[in-house]
């Protein structure tokens, strides 16, 4: 099992050109054609449709939105040709309030999408848009990856586990990540004392993980006071984890998607890779 398509989203060259080489090692180790999008965006309007709005300052705007998807798709490109992957490249353009549309219709076709962490000191507004469309909107696992980290090879993972069917189909995405780890970690916070699984948190789990060959280990903590994501992180780091597997929470906004608080929480801080499906 592997990854035989890899996405990920490019809105300036340089600010973007760290994800974009982790991209390229990961489409590497997995054999996988990248895609990339070259995206143009226009931030001077929220769509091209606006009452009002003048012709002329409208292509004028659209002229140099397709100049810069151009620039970044000629730089990609020149790099990319520089490997030995399969690869494509595309350039389009996107008004802020069309990002979701314009990425989610690429990446629903992915097996994997990539994308830089967002809420960092050097991220923009953009950077989680990109993602919530990744996460929510394609239905697409993604790997959300600080750009001094590498993503490959991963050999300790932790997943968070909290039952949820987000967090399963995580575990489910992750399974080329999860084989070739050397060891892997089932972290569960604070289990509900009623749950199905009371008895045994985790355990169907790591039967589950078993059949595919993958040995782990249950650790069943506490928050001790502190929030799950502190908690979680700080299990990560005393594990020497190189991967986070979790689910992707959400709440809906005017019928769109986007991170819900413990998320977002965890991708402020987080200092490895997370992996994540809705």
């Amino acid at each position: 099992m592997s990854y035989k398509t890899i996405f990920t989203v490019m809105t300036e060259f340089d600010a973007n050109s760290p994800v974009l080489t982790q991209a390229v090692a990961l489409a590497a180790s997995q054999d996988a054609h990248l895609e990339v999008m070259c995206l143009g965006l226009d931030r001077s309007h929220t769509n091209y449709y606006e009452v009002g709005a003048s012709a002329m300052i409208l292509q004028n705007s659209i002229e140099e939105t397709n100049a810069k998807a151009d620039a970044i798709l000629a730089e990609a490109s020149a790099f990319l040709g520089s490997t030995n992957l399969r690869w494509n490249a595309l350039s389009t353009i996107a008004t802020i309030g069309d990002v979701t549309r314009t990425v989610s219709g690429i990446a629903r076709f992915s097996d994997l999408a990539i994308v830089a962490l967002p809420y960092a000191d050097t991220a923009r507004s953009d950077d989680s848009v990109v993602l919530e469309a990744m996460l929510f909107d394609a239905a697409c696992p993604t790997l959300v990856v600080p750009k001094a980290k590498s993503t490959v090879p991963a050999e300790t993972i932790v997943i968070g586990w909290n039952e949820s069917a987000e967090a399963l189909r995580a575990v489910r995405a992750a399974m080329p990540f999860l084989k070739q780890a050397k060891s892997v970690h089932i972290a569960i916070i604070d289990p509900p004392e009623f749950g199905p699984d009371r008895s045994d948190p985790g355990g169907a789990l790591a039967v589950f993980l078993s059949r595919h060959g993958i040995s782990c280990d249950i650790q069943v903590m506490t928050r001790a006071g502190a929030r799950v994501s502190e908690r979680l992180q700080r299990h990560v780091t005393e594990t020497g984890g190189d991967l986070l597997v979790m689910g992707g929470y959400g709440h809906s906004r005017f019928r769109e998607a986007v991170l819900g608080g413990a998320t977002r929480e965890m991708l402020e801080h987080s200092k490895v890779p997370v992996l994540m499906a809705h």
